[in-house]
């Protein structure tokens, strides 16, 4: 769904260094979107080259193993890029990616992106730096299934998706949170499973539930879980 409402690239952290010709170029050759929760937004071996920006939202980049269970590779949020691999390399799409919650998204040719990163040092690093953090995300979740039992893999990704509430000393907040079948992609597990730990969380008030996610008032008391 398109969306005629404008936006400033330049809130983006990868294009931050861009002056404000080079800005509006970028805003005039891109175009806003909506999606509502659910929706597939890059579907696995399709031939398109489009660069998503995420300005609200979440989505979770998704492929499906030999035994055919959905994984969740990564869990984006607002800011974060997605679709640039195929820009780079011309090759079909890796994996799905599926709305979460309703996203709006701003997207852009891939051709014009790729000749922004070949003319722009600066936004070559940014990329290279978001790459990394995905990758590092990646190999951590990899050593969590091989090593972790899933009531400690649940933990863990709890941490991560664990933001301070600055209103708050010492209380931590997780917003946006995925459905327990999303979760549980993310970790490798069920979802009657998830369903199991979080109850047993909440009975010990390590986490409690919120009209939109969850509050950790104790993230010590998780990290515990997370290690024994």
């Amino acid at each position: 769904m398109n969306d005629t409402n404008k936006f400033n690239y330049k809130n983006l952290t990868i294009f931050s260094n861009l002056n404000d010709e080079e800005i509006k170029y970028l805003e005039n050759k891109s175009s806003l979107k909506t999606f509502a929760q659910g929706a597939t937004i890059i579907e696995q071996g399709e031939m398109t080259s489009t660069v998503y920006f995420l300005l609200s939202g979440t989505v979770h980049v998704v492929d499906y193993s030999r035994s055919e269970r959905a994984v969740t590779y990564a869990s984006l949020r607002d800011g974060d890029m997605f679709g640039e691999m195929s820009a780079i390399d011309g090759l079909p799409r890796s994996a799905w990616v599926c709305a979460i919650t309703t996203c709006k998204v701003a997207a852009l040719p891939g051709v014009i992106f790729l000749n922004f990163l070949k003319n722009n040092t600066e936004i070559c690093l940014a990329m290279l730096k978001q790459l990394s953090s995905r990758i590092r995300l990646a190999d951590e979740r990899f050593t969590d299934v091989s090593i972790l039992g899933t009531e400690q893999r649940a933990c863990m990704e709890l941490i991560r998706m664990s933001k301070s509430d600055f209103s708050h000393s010492g209380k931590y907040i997780i917003s946006q949170m995925p459905t327990q079948a999303n979760f549980a992609n993310m970790i490798g597990s069920t979802r009657e499973t998830v369903s199991r730990i979080f109850a047993r969380l909440r009975e010990e008030s390590i986490i409690i539930k919120t009209s939109n996610g969850y509050e950790i008032p104790n993230r010590k008391a998780l990290e515990k879980r997370a290690f024994l």
